[in-house]
């Protein structure tokens, strides 16, 4: 299928590598529940922290350790097939979000057994394109033929309750077929959205319960994602809770100096801890701080200039522009009634 040179990644991760600090211990275990599926013995998991602590940054890495480090892809019983999907925080209707779910999933369930990417460009293969090389190989790929048959269900909108059998098909394929696939959901506080009248949650509790395919969660809303959505109802209790924390005080140093150095801002051995320190350690922060004093010419060299660059950078710069994104997808997201903004 490959016609052109295959990226380095299933899908790419945002942070440099020559930036990116000391989340070992979270992609460790990500990847090692990934692999006790094999044996059934990994139950669904949620990366569960506060906003721009690299949570998706690790599950993107996650990916993409399980894509490229496994030698078993032509054997769906030793090896565990990873799908990446990222709900979206503006839903069209219940077929736009079938479609493009069970799409996924086939597109990064046949780029890993055959361990060629070009299927996961929606550009260089369309639906068509998927439909027809399923057709095709269809000898290869026997525990695909009732998701290619889903797929085109959908696409002509001739199935009942498009959104559950969508959100199940994952694990009929497992299930059936006795093979491993581990879901990587982000963003997925966003399967409840009341200014939408978008609510799968309910619709997944059969999903994330099966031993031959737990989903792995994660969102930027840690409130509505421990609370609303798998702190009650139909998920509570389902899901393992990996929490993820601010960066200690020497991996956060270590992070200002390495941002330094990549983004050629000046700083000091003695400042990178202050810059750490007054970021709460957070990864983000640290990292826009550093970002802003290249972009202001102004070397981090003591702390005047820390407090000058910090009243920049959260009056207009990196974390104001996330700060406000945040706020306002929080104000829209509780706006049902719309009374939330005129109130603030």
């Amino acid at each position: 299928m490959s016609q052109h040179p295959q990226p380095k990644y299933a899908i790419r991760p945002i942070v440099p590598e020559a930036v990116y600090t000391n989340r070992k211990e979270h992609l460790n275990y990500l990847h090692q529940t990934a692999l006790n599926a094999i044996e059934r013995r990994s139950m669904s998991v949620v990366l569960l922290g506060q906003r721009r602590m690299g949570k998706t940054e690790i599950f993107k890495r996650g990916v993409n350790r399980l894509f490229f480090e496994q030698e078993h892809h032509a054997d769906i019983h030793r090896s565990v097939v990873p799908v990446y999907y990222s709900f979206k925080d503006t839903v069209s209707d219940k077929w736009d979000f079938s479609i493009d779910y069970v799409e996924n999933f086939i597109r990064w369930y046949v780029a890993f057994r055959l361990r060629d990417l070009t299927i996961l460009s929606t550009t260089d293969v369309t639906q068509e394109g998927v439909i027809e090389f399923l057709r095709n190989h269809l000898d290869q790929f026997k525990e695909l033929e009732s998701a290619l048959n889903f797929y085109e269900g959908f696409l002509k909108k001739n199935v009942t309750m498009p959104e559950d059998k969508a959100l199940s098909l994952p694990r009929r394929v497992s299930d059936w077929h006795e093979a491993t696939i581990v879901m990587f959901l982000d963003e997925f506080q966003n399967t409840r959205l009341p200014q939408y009248n978008f609510d799968v949650v309910g619709l997944m509790q059969e999903a994330v319960e099966s031993p031959t395919c737990p989903h792995f969660v994660t969102g930027s809303a840690m409130s509505i994602l421990a609370k609303e959505i798998l702190g009650r109802g139909s998920l509570f209790g389902r899901f393992e809770s990996e929490p993820i924390e601010e960066m200690t005080p020497y991996w956060g140093t270590q992070l200002a100096l390495k941002s330094a150095t990549y983004y050629h801002a000046v700083t000091s051995d003695t400042m990178a801890p202050v810059i750490a320190e007054r970021c709460g350690c957070n990864p983000f922060y640290i990292t826009s701080v550093v970002r802003q004093s290249a972009k202001l010419n102004k070397p981090l060299t003591d702390e005047t200039v820390l407090n000058e660059i910090l009243a920049v950078d959260l009056s207009s710069g990196f974390i104001w522009s996330e700060l406000n994104d945040q706020v306002s997808r929080w104000i829209a997201r509780i706006n049902e009634y719309n009374i939330t903004k005129w109130v603030l």
